[in-house]
């Protein structure tokens, strides 16, 4: 066996609009531990009551306070569409304000005046409804204005602090890549993807806890630096920060779709557009397209189940690994690997898959030939799982 799934990594998240949940990456390290949160306020007329029962609240269910994603809560805070960003932006947001964390989650409570005690009861059952392991870090706003009065949190799970890795940098300049891992991790690697190319590995230890890599960005442009960890649920990213070599970071967020996004939009079955989208996408990059099998369809659809009954994302969410769940049918792939996502929608999973260095590096496998695919609908979005495999 060539290529696995120890490293394939599992998609960022997506939730439904408030609560909302999506991935996000960023550049710099998140302020230090800390018992309890700050309450961060960007209120007019602030309301002790809510703001107090909150930070309390906060404080009690977070582990450790973080400027970044207070920050982008008070950010968030303003806009009337917070609920309602797609996974990119809120990543955008989360970069621009320095944390590195993968999978964050928002919340935005709005209205004309909010009661303190059913507000404390709505963020409590919020902040209970998740969990991916790691150490709970929480950012938040409260804001009134014009007749309108809203709380916004943001959370993540951390599974790893970064640092050494700047925003900025020039062309051939090299970087150490400095991850503490905050969970126990049996294997760490650290791929880089590039403005143009496919994404590629970069020589990665892991000793003690800590993930050390260096590299240099070989060429102008936005460079994506993605640490991934195999952890309890399997192997997934757990940093990620953006490098801008020779060039301005940008100040607005642009949504693109990915490339073959549009070869789904007329299937109706969201398997159907998956496989559409991946094999538009290979074609994009010049490879040929994937056979869909029975068998991986199976594979698929048993992980996919099982992710939305425990509402967890992974690789081992209980019916074992991709490995075990393919030698249950009778596979012995060459080669292999695994993509799993949370999404709103087929077109979104892709869109999230194709972002993320490890997940494309699965999609554009030039060994592969075959592929299975499942998505299921749970109160949470679309869960996606495409195992792919190498069966000739």
């Amino acid at each position: 066996m060539v290529l696995t799934a120890a490293l394939a990594a599992c998609a960022p998240a997506e939730a439904p609009p408030r609560p909302a949940a999506a991935p996000a990456h960023s550049a710099r390290a998140p302020a230090g531990p800390s018992k309890g949160i700050p309450w961060q306020s960007v209120t007019r007329s602030p309301v002790p009551s809510v703001a107090k029962g909150l930070a309390e609240i906060v404080g009690a269910a977070c582990a450790r306070s973080d400027g970044a994603l207070d920050r982008v809560a008070a950010r968030l805070a303003t806009r009337v569409d917070a609920a309602n960003l797609e996974p990119a932006e809120l990543a955008f947001e989360l970069r621009a304000a320095g944390s590195p964390h993968v999978w964050p989650r928002a919340w935005s409570y709005t209205g004309a005046a909010l009661d303190a005690d059913d507000t404390v009861r709505r963020a409590r059952r919020w902040l209970g409804g998740f969990g991916d392991g790691g150490v709970r870090s929480c950012g938040a706003a409260h804001t009134t204005a014009e007749g309108r009065e809203s709380v916004t949190l943001v959370a993540v799970d951390a599974l790893a602090d970064l640092k050494g890795v700047p925003l900025s940098a020039r062309t051939g300049q090299w970087l150490d890549v400095t991850a503490s891992i905050l969970v126990p991790a049996r294997e760490a690697k650290v791929v880089v993807l590039g403005p143009q190319g496919a994404p590629r590995p970069i020589p990665t230890s892991l000793e003690a806890g800590v993930v050390r890599a260096r590299f240099a960005p070989s060429s102008p442009g936005t460079w994506l630096v993605q640490v991934l960890a195999d952890v309890d649920k399997g192997p997934r990213p757990v940093l990620e920060a953006y490098v801008h070599a020779d060039t301005t970071p940008p100040t607005a967020f642009a949504s693109q779709p990915a490339p073959g996004e549009g070869a789904g939009g007329a299937a109706t079955d969201p398997t159907d557009a998956l496989l559409a989208m991946v094999n538009a996408a290979r074609h994009a990059e010049g490879l040929g397209a994937l056979a869909r099998v029975a068998e991986l369809d199976r594979a698929a659809l048993v992980h996919a189940e099982a992710m939305r009954d425990a509402r967890v994302l992974g690789h081992d969410v209980g019916k074992g690994s991709v490995k075990l769940r393919l030698e249950a049918l009778g596979l012995e792939p060459a080669a292999f690997g695994e993509n799993v996502a949370r999404a709103a929608s087929a077109a979104r999973a892709h869109r999230a898959i194709w972002a993320s260095p490890s997940h494309r590096t699965n999609l554009l496998e030039r060994r592969y030939d075959s592929v299975g695919l499942a998505a299921v609908t749970g109160p949470d979005g679309l869960w996606v799982t495409e195992v792919f495999a190498d069966l000739r």
